[in-house]
C-alpha cells in the first residue's frame, strides 16, 4: 500500500537520510524506533508528503507522491493520509466536534455527513460526552482522542503519528496503545508510529530500527 524507495534527504550539506526503502501493507502498524537524531521525524515527513525527498520516490495507494504539487499534493494529503502528532494542535477557540470537522470541510464532503461520522468516531473514542468542550476543558489525554479523530475523520488509507504518547502520563499513553490497536482491528486501519516509548513498540506489526539515516533491521 506505502512503498517508499531509496529516499535521501540533505540538508545544505548534512545528508540526514542515506538510501531509506519502506513497505507497509495494508492494516499494519510499524513503529520506527531509534536514537534521537538517527532520521525517525525526517523520515515520517517525507512519507506523509510534509517535506519533499533530496531523491528517491514515495508511492501510496499506487500514486507517486513524489509527482504531486501545490493543490493536488495538499488535496491527496487531506483525503488520504492522517497525522498525529506529539502535541495535539487543536484549536482552542472551536469545540471537539468541530476540530474534528474541519479536515472534512476541506476535503469538500458535505457538512452533515461530516458532523455524522465526527460524532460517531469521538463516540467510538469514549469522548459522545464531550463533543462540545473546547480543548482547554479536555484532560490532555481527551486532546489527543480528539487529534486521533481528526486523523481519521476522511477515512485515511494511512495514519502517520510522531511521538503520539510523548506528551502524556503513563496511564494515557497505555490507553493510546491500545486505541491504536482496537482502530486496526475495528478499521483495518493502517499506522506508521514514530516513537521512543519502550512499551508501544513492542506492539505494532514490525519495528523499523533507524541509525544515522538508515533502517538497520
Amino acid at each position: 500500500m506505502l512503498v517508499a524507495r531509496n529516499l535521501t534527504k540533505n540538508y545544505s550539506n548534512l545528508q540526514v537520510l542515506k538510501g531509506v526503502d519502506v513497505t507497509v501493507g495494508r492494516g499494519e502498524i510499524v513503529t520506527i524506533v531509534g536514537s534521537s537524531g538517527a532520521g525517525k521525524s525526517t523520515l515520517l515527513h517525507l512519507l506523509g508528503t510534509l517535506d519533499i525527498p533530496s531523491s528517491g520516490e514515495v508511492w501510496l495507494e499506487d500514486v507517486n507522491l513524489t509527482t504531486l504539487r501545490g493543490n493536488a499534493l495538499a488535496d491527496f494529503r487531506n483525503k488520504n493520509i492522517g497525522f498525529i502528532f506529539q502535541f495535539h494542535h487543536l484549536l482552542p477557540e472551536f469545540s471537539a466536534l468541530e476540530n474534528v470537522c474541519i479536515p472534512g470541510f476541506i476535503a469538500g464532503t458535505p457538512k452533515k455527513e461530516v458532523r455524522e461520522r465526527a460524532r460517531f468516531l469521538l463516540s467510538t473514542l469514549g469522548l459522545e460526552s464531550r463533543v462540545d468542550h473546547k480543548p482547554n476543558e479536555l484532560s490532555g489525554g481527551e486532546q489527543q482522542r480528539v487529534a486521533v479523530a481528526r486523523a481519521l475523520i476522511n477515512s485515511p488509507a494511512i495514519v502517520m503519528a510522531d511521538e503520539p504518547t510523548g506528551n502524556l502520563d503513563s496511564k494515557n499513553a497505555r490507553e493510546l496503545h491500545q486505541l491504536f490497536l482496537e482502530l486496526r482491528d475495528q478499521f483495518k486501519q493502517t499506522f506508521i508510529i514514530v516513537t521512543h516509548n519502550e512499551e508501544l513498540a513492542p506492539l505494532s506489526d514490525r519495528q523499523l530500527v533507524m541509525k544515522d539515516g538508515k533502517i538497520i533491521n
